[in-house]
């Protein structure tokens, strides 16, 4: 056999990869570059509402609240069909033997403290005592919540086209030739229709007044998932003060309260007999008595 000379290295073939530029695989740690611009604001909005189901709700309030501030522009404008029809209201009112607006704000007046406390009522509790129900409602009945919230949500629809298609001007600004007063300016010294406040107030949306379907929706639910009676009562009295309250400060007529009473029964009996179609009304559990 022919001898190897193995101190002198044979030639080898170069492969055509040889001087092709090295390809670092990434580490295990490195992540790829994930989207962005709109793409990554959704999927983090998607995140958010998988981690946090309480955002979906706060979402939804929010587009309704913005929807109804949009919806304001198709309402004001027209001042004259308001009045107008505040003046058939109060006819209406006299004829029906309602109208006793100027009593229930003349007895308000003889109390110039309570005056002023129902007028800072009006303006904060009706958006504070609203939003921490539907919190309890969310975090301690969670059965119901989507039923109660749906609800809420097609009266709401419901307010909103009635105030499109009626405009009616508050007692404050259609009825100061029957006596009835602006409390809120004359003696809280609050001016509605100036500054901050004029962009969360509507003139013109006196009916229904929401203000008291709130409150009925409010009471009938708490009496019906309040498990101690002082609570009950306490939820009882609220409707009776925001009438009150809505009336002494002559925001609202006495037909307003009754239109936003069955605006709220409206939703949600069209609510339930929509889920009970449905079959996502679900009863609650049937609770088990221990026996000794």
């Amino acid at each position: 056999m022919p001898e190897v000379n193995r101190g002198v290295s044979a030639p080898t073939m170069e492969s055509p990869t040889d001087h092709a530029p090295e390809v670092v695989a990434p580490a295990a740690g490195d992540a790829a570059p994930g989207p962005s611009g709109p793409r990554a604001l959704a999927q983090a909005v998607v995140t958010l509402f998988r981690r946090h189901p309480w955002a979906i709700e706060i979402a939804i309030f929010a587009g309704a609240l913005v929807f109804y501030q949009l919806s304001r522009a198709l309402v004001i404008g027209k001042p004259s069909t308001a009045f107008e029809n505040a003046a058939g209201i109060i006819n209406w009112e006299k004829g029906s033997g309602l109208f006793v607006e100027t009593t229930i704000q003349q007895w308000v007046l003889n109390h110039i403290q309570l005056t002023e406390a129902l007028n800072y009522f009006y303006l904060y509790g009706h958006w504070t005592i609203t939003p921490l129900f539907f919190v309890w409602l969310y975090k301690r009945r969670r059965r119901v919540y989507p039923y109660v919230r749906n609800a809420f949500l097609v009266a709401n629809g419901i307010a909103l086209a009635v105030f499109m298609v009626y405009p009616v001007a508050p007692p404050r600004l259609a009825a100061t030739g029957e006596g009835l007063v602006d409390t809120l300016h004359h003696i809280s010294d609050v001016d509605l229709h100036g500054g901050f406040l004029s962009g969360w107030f509507n003139p013109h949306a006196a009916v229904p007044s929401m203000h008291f379907g709130y409150a009925v929706m409010i009471g009938m639910v708490g009496l019906v998932l309040l498990r101690s009676w002082p609570l009950r009562l306490l939820a009882l009295a609220y409707p009776a003060v925001v009438f009150v309250t809505i009336t002494g400060t002559a925001n609202h007529y006495i037909l307003d309260s009754v239109a936003g009473g069955l605006v709220v029964a409206i939703g949600f009996v069209g609510v339930w007999a929509w889920m009970s179609a449905r079959g996502t009304l679900r009863p609650a559990p049937a609770r088990i008595r221990r026996t000794h």
